[in-house]
Parts: structure tokens; sequence; C-alpha cells
């Protein structure tokens, strides 16, 4: 599969094949980018399990590289596989790997994202949010 990504994207990932770890690779690809006040991550592909994570820690390093704390996730494009049980576990694995000061925002269907409550065990997290519209979640964003 290949996109052709507007020329202000000034991250994009591709998994890419190791030696020896056929397994690990994940499905996804993601771009990233500043607008404006907020970074934007733009994320395509059906999603795997352990892709949550490579995407958080991958958002992480984006966000820590830009100096954002505001961040856009775009899940529009993200798919469930047929063969995949439960949902996509994004947010917890967000939570877990951001700091408490960043904001994040989502921008998908609640069927494909995990649960939003944070459990009782996280003391600090970030805040994470999840809408159906982009106008909505830059809104949010914008009053944080």
């Amino acid at each position: 599969m290949i996109r052709l990504y507007p020329p202000g994207y000034k991250w994009l990932w591709h998994s890419r094949p190791y030696p020896n770890h056929a397994a690990e690779l994940m499905n996804l690809v993601v771009a990233s980018r500043l607008d404006g006040v907020l970074m934007r991550v733009d994320v395509e592909g059906r999603w795997r399990n352990g892709d949550a994570l490579k995407l958080a820690y991958m958002v992480k390093a984006a966000a820590a590289r830009l100096r954002q704390d505001h961040v856009l996730i775009d899940l529009r494009r993200v798919d469930t596989p047929p063969e995949a049980e439960g949902k996509f576990l994004i947010c917890d694995r967000l939570r877990r790997a951001l700091a408490p000061k960043i904001k994040v925002v989502l921008v998908g269907t609640p069927e494909l994202v995990d649960d939003q409550r944070p459990p009782a065990s996280l003391g600090h997290c970030p805040d994470i949010a999840l809408f159906g519209a982009e106008r909505d979640a830059i809104d949010w964003l914008s009053l944080q």
C-alpha cells in the first residue's frame, strides 16, 4: 500500500522488516506533522495485537521531538480485522506511555477504540478524549 502525504508531513513511519523478527512488524502506517498549535498524527491500516503500544511510543517520540503537548490522532482510516477479539487498546497504551501534561484527542469510532475510563491504579495520566468529528476534537483541545 502506497499513500502520498502532503508536504507538511514531517515524519512518516512504515514498519521495516528486521531479520528474524517478522512477528513484531506493525501493520499500521503512521504520519505526523505540526498543525498550528497541535501535533497531528494520521494512522491507517488494519490493527493487530501489539500495534497500540507501538503507536503510543511513536506518538510519545514525535511529541517530544516537536515539543508539543496537544496531540490529535486520526484513527478514521484504521480498520478492525475480521479475526480481531476486543478493541484497539490505544487509550490504555497512551495513558501508560505519555506524560500527564499531554492532552490527546482521538478522532474515530467508539466501536474501534477501548474504554475511555482510566484504571484506578494509574494516578496521574494524560487527558484523552474520543470524538467522531475532527472539528469537535480540535475545539476540545483548544479549551484545554
